[in-house]
């Protein structure tokens, strides 16, 4: 491979990367597994070594994913919260302990074994016996705020007990005044299936999985709702504070000392610790918990090792992602063998249709299976999936079923070939492929299953964020024929609401203060949730400062679209294709009849900074290489947003400076090439300073 084509591939990798990141984090979904995003990782990494100088600071392989949510306050870490180095195979955890042992020059050294949990990761703060502040993960520098939420988790008590002082080392005499334990919030296995058993009773939406229902419910505003799904967390690390939130000294010898001073403290932590000195006793407490993960009121995805001692956890460090005293041995994806009944055809909101596979009922990873992900047409034909085969099933990362393979020396001459839909399976009408694309579409814009989509998406997080409209309540809305786009929405009546099954005066008030608070949302927000092909989240606010209102947007030229940072010629026609053909057009005229498009829409003050045209970030496009001393890359990505700018990951000719730190890579070169001005830390610095934060302030 070239430098040309290795370059071309790295850029492919990084965008896939992030694209996942965003799916697990923000989302609370996946597409893959584990597995399968540590292998896109790992091919990142070999070719940024193979080819020196394509790599960066801000690579995927240099950062760890953010699960940040813009409706929460954030706040800096005392600490970088690093994620753990993955491996696979005993092999892996045979080289790193090869490689823990040269480093230190030492044989004599002890690990701990503990379950690998499934779920989300927290920062708690107390100060003089009381909670102070909870942070989620964020971008590793800084977290979200969901201090209220997190204080309705049962082991994260509001005061501590009394004499919680002497827990730590020396007595209460050496006790610091705030402290902060890290964790992992989760939702036992009983306390999901219960969940899902009320609300299925209710008719609402079951949740998804334990993983994504954590991490939905801590991102979830009602407290109250928060408290009432039962979170749990165990604890793991232990960080002593300054006044100013900044780590002390660490009094402890070992990373079982701090466990049990975790524990003094009244705070959970999981039963299973195991210690070893070599590989063999590794390998004998890594098989133990393997054995017993099914038996667990709780998911785990695999094992953590860490060095104990702390001397020695110091000595060895961490990189930018990753401490190199730590390893998650990842088990690997269990399988079994069972019938495919059928395939099954989902139509989503933007009409694609996909094949499911539906599985005679089999016990995979500790959960009954009767259904998988075939991903799409073309898969199907590759693998020769067929009803009727006997398949191999995987659960990789305990996340999505999906069929692996067919066993076809078991065949018998009844399988049948299940061909491409020429007809969407839920309106009749002709599908289509799309040139370049591997997806099948229906292209009906009044399908009910596209239409079902489409509110859910107008509903969703990011969009207009409307509460009590779960997917259960879109589809008995459709099957009433109460609604046949979002704009009806707007026009159901509380009566009519609160007569329906499963619901009463309180479930209808709930979602008519939801669909008030929605004509409220900012100008990016309704943008997004019209579902425009090739509009994400970041794009919308991208239009949403560039035209001020509908009228703006609609009257936008492909000229005047394309020439928007990160927009282009192809993403210009599919606005401008969606805004003229007929769906798009009369979704905005029905919205608007019913007041949801304003008459000055709340442009975030970025955007409004850009239109504006105000100071030397305002309307400019910037890139992010390198590392900065003075603050972190999001520090500074958030300081050029407040001031009108925008920050992007590839430098070019539109580009208006690039931001050069310390180990700057190949952005600093291409921007040379290009002869794009090029800002070090001090002058960057002085930029900011001389214009304020965008919204009049300094």
């Amino acid at each position: 491979m070239d430098r040309e084509t290795a370059g071309r591939e790295i850029t492919r990798l990084r965008a896939e990367i992030e694209r996942h990141r965003d799916l697990y984090y923000n989302r609370e979904t996946a597409e893959i597994s584990d597995a399968e995003y540590d292998a896109l990782e790992r091919r990142l990494a070999d070719l940024e070594t193979a080819f020196p100088g394509l790599g960066t600071a801000d690579s995927p392989t240099a950062t760890v994913g953010a699960d940040q949510d813009a409706r929460f306050p954030s706040a800096p870490h005392s600490r970088p919260m690093l994620s753990l180095q993955n491996s696979y195979d005993l092999d892996e955890v045979a080289a790193f302990a090869e490689r823990v042992a040269r480093t230190l020059d030492t044989d004599d050294l002890l690990y701990t074994v503990e379950p690998k949990m499934d779920g989300v990761a927290l920062a708690v703060r107390w100060r003089d016996g009381r909670l102070a502040l909870a942070l989620t993960r964020g971008d590793g520098a800084r977290g979200d705020v969901i201090t209220a939420n997190a204080s309705t988790i049962a082991g994260v008590p509001v005061a501590l007990a009394k004499g919680w002082r002497a827990a730590f080392p020396g007595g209460a005499a050496a006790a610091p005044d705030a402290f902060e334990a890290r964790g992992e919030v989760f939702l036992g296995l009983e306390r999901f299936r219960a969940l899902n058993a009320a609300r299925e009773a209710a008719g609402l939406e079951v949740l998804a999985n334990p993983r994504n229902a954590t991490a939905g419910t801590l991102k979830t505003l009602d407290t109250d709702e928060v408290g009432r799904r039962g979170l749990s967390v165990f604890f793991y690390q232990l960080i002593l504070l300054d006044a100013e939130d900044r780590p002390a000294p660490d009094p402890f010898v070992g990373h079982q000392a701090e466990l049990a001073v975790l524990g003094a403290l009244g705070l959970p932590v999981n039963p299973f610790l195991r210690t070893a000195r070599g590989m063999d006793e590794l390998r004998a407490h890594l098989a133990e918990l393997g054995a017993r993960r099914h038996d667990l009121d709780y998911q785990i995805d695999g094992a953590v090792i860490k060095v104990d001692s702390r001397e020695w956890q110091e000595a060895l460090g961490s990189t930018a992602k990753a401490p190199r005293w730590g390893l998650a041995y990842k088990f690997a994806a269990e399988e079994a063998t069972t019938r495919l009944r059928s395939v099954t055809l989902q139509v989503g909101r933007t009409g694609v249709i996909t094949p499911v596979a539906e599985l005679e009922p089999v016990l995979l990873a500790g959960t009954t299976v009767s259904r998988a992900t075939l991903h799409n047409w073309q898969e199907m034909e590759r693998k020769d999936i067929r009803q009727g085969d006997t398949v191999v099933v995987v659960k990789g990362g305990d996340v999505i079923p999906k069929v692996l393979r067919v066993l076809t020396e078991l065949r018998t001459g009844g399988e049948e070939a299940v061909p491409r839909p020429v007809h969407c399976p839920e309106c009749g009408q002709p599908t289509r492929r799309l040139e370049g694309e591997v997806a099948v579409r229906c292209i009906n814009p009044l399908c009910p299953a596209v239409l079902a989509g489409r509110l859910r998406h107008f509903a969703g997080r990011d969009a207009c964020d409307i509460e009590g409209l779960g997917g259960r309540s879109v589809e008995l809305f459709l099957e009433r024929g109460l609604v046949a786009g979002p704009a009806d929405l707007f026009r159901l009546e509380h009566g009519l609401l609160a007569d329906l099954p499963g619901w009463g005066a309180k479930s209808a008030d709930r979602l008519l203060a939801g669909l008030a608070q929605a004509r409220q949302r900012p100008w990016a927000a309704k943008i997004f949730a019209l579902g425009i092909p090739q509009v994400g989240t970041s794009t919308a606010r991208t239009l949403a400062g560039r035209f001020r209102g509908i009228d703006d947007l609609l009257d936008a030229t492909p000229d005047q679209l394309a020439e928007l940072p990160d927009i282009g010629p192809t993403v210009a026609a599919a606005v401008r294709g969606f805004l003229d053909g007929e769906g798009g057009a009369r979704l905005v005229e029905e919205l608007r009849s019913v007041g949801f498009f304003l008459a000055a829409e709340a442009v975030p003050p970025a955007a409004a900074a850009a239109t504006l045209g105000e100071g030397y970030f305002a309307g400019g496009t910037f890139v992010l290489t390198g590392t900065l001393a003075g603050m972190t890359r999001s520090a500074a990505q958030r300081a050029i947003e407040a001031r009108g700018g925008k920050v992007t990951g590839s430098v070019s000719k539109k580009t208006t400076a690039v931001v050069a730190g310390d180990k700057a890579g190949g952005k600093l070169d291409k921007a040379r090439e290009l002869g794009v001005e090029i800002l070090d830390e001090a002058a960057f610095a002085a930029h900011l300073a001389a214009t304020g934060d965008g919204t009049g302030g300094r």
